[in-house]
């Protein structure tokens, strides 16, 4: 009788992470990078970066998980500028636009992703 509420459980959970919107490729709005985010893993990791091609495979995103709000996650974000990972909310306004919001201090900044089908090549 357990066995097949856990593998229930267990189908919910893995089909619920699949779903996510969250999860996918994510190009940057200036400048030539591209994520691909796995909510799952709760990782956002460079696939192409133009300016700095050494990166491609490095944890921008990490420590991604569900956030205490709906539609809401938190995780830590590179922040190039300071040379360290910094707390950030990532938020889905719409189906196409990720926005990572780093707050430190009094001063925070928010950066919106837009959602792509594939990365294009080089």
């Amino acid at each position: 009788m357990l066995k097949p509420i856990v593998a229930a459980a267990l189908l919910f959970a893995c089909n619920a992470s699949a779903d996510s919107d969250l999860n996918g490729f994510w190009q940057h709005p200036k400048d030539p990078v591209w994520l691909d985010v796995n909510e799952g893993m709760g990782t956002g990791i460079a696939v192409r970066n133009d300016d700095d091609p050494s990166s491609v495979g490095f944890a921008v995103l990490k420590e991604v998980v569900t956030g205490p709000k709906e539609g809401q996650w938190s995780g830590q974000v590179y922040v190039p500028q300071l040379g360290d990972y910094k707390r950030v909310i990532v938020t889905l306004p719409d189906a196409n636009t990720l926005k990572m919001k780093v707050k430190i201090g009094f001063i925070s900044r928010s950066v919106e992703w837009t959602k792509v089908a594939s990365v294009p090549q080089a």
